[in-house]
């Protein structure tokens, strides 16, 4: 059975609203005959706060998926909290793995979110930006000029929600991917910030505390920053 059937399961369990027992046999069953990888089950489990999201009617309830997934940030895998302990961690897509590690890293943020990216157009990552901003998060966005007409793109939104965002003025790409929180934790890689680099693309991300590479990132970060326009 592929992901995708496996997701067809979810979706008509949550049809009811139970999962019940015969459910979760079924299940078991499927995934003892055939296991997932971890990249697959990362997938899956990102679908299924889609799948309860698309289920709310009632907007009260929205406040209570959204602390489950809040809080479900915060107990990452290891290889994400050894961000915070000093070490570096490195996160591979397809799979969930690497947009939660980039919404985490966000929602972690204390005073400053400096973010160099080639293109944003995951919303979901987009809203955990702004909900940043309005925890008066002070965030910053260098951008690529052409990117900002694609379809999808979110960087008008963000602008629209009040952030500070600046792009190139070449003919070329601005090509980076990476981002600075408090000056203390980097993250960079090869993951563009889309729906298509979670679902399917192979895709690397890679989230250190090491100083001087830090040091380097701002570095170059604030020499962009000045020589980029302002978005309008």
């Amino acid at each position: 059975m592929k992901v995708q059937d496996i997701e067809s399961f979810f979706r008509e369990a949550f049809s009811d609203r139970v999962f019940s027992s015969a459910e979760r046999k079924a299940l078991s069953k499927i995934l003892l005959e055939e296991p997932l990888q971890d990249h697959e089950r990362d997938l899956l489990r990102g679908r299924m706060f889609e799948i309860a999201e698309e289920g709310l009617v009632d907007g009260r309830d929205r406040p209570v998926l959204e602390w489950l997934r809040a809080a479900w940030r915060m107990l990452l895998p290891d290889e994400n909290t050894a961000a915070d302990t000093g070490d570096s961690a490195v996160f591979f897509s397809p799979g969930d793995a690497c947009l939660e590690a980039i919404r985490s890293f966000i929602y972690r943020a204390s005073r400053t979110l400096d973010i160099c990216v080639f293109t944003i157009s995951d919303d979901r990552i987009s809203e955990e930006i702004i909900a940043a901003h309005r925890r008066k998060i002070q965030v910053r966005i260098i951008t690529d000029d052409e990117k900002l007409f694609d379809t999808g793109s979110d960087i008008d939104k963000l602008a629209r929600a009040g952030l500070d965002i600046r792009v190139d003025r070449t003919a070329y790409h601005m090509h980076h991917k990476f981002a600075i929180a408090d000056g203390k934790v980097a993250l960079t890689g090869s993951y563009n910030w889309t729906r298509s680099a979670a679902q399917h693309n192979e895709e690397n991300l890679l989230i250190t505390r090491e100083t001087g590479i830090i040091t380097a990132y701002a570095r170059q970060f604030d020499k962009m920053w000045d020589e980029m326009k302002p978005y309008v």
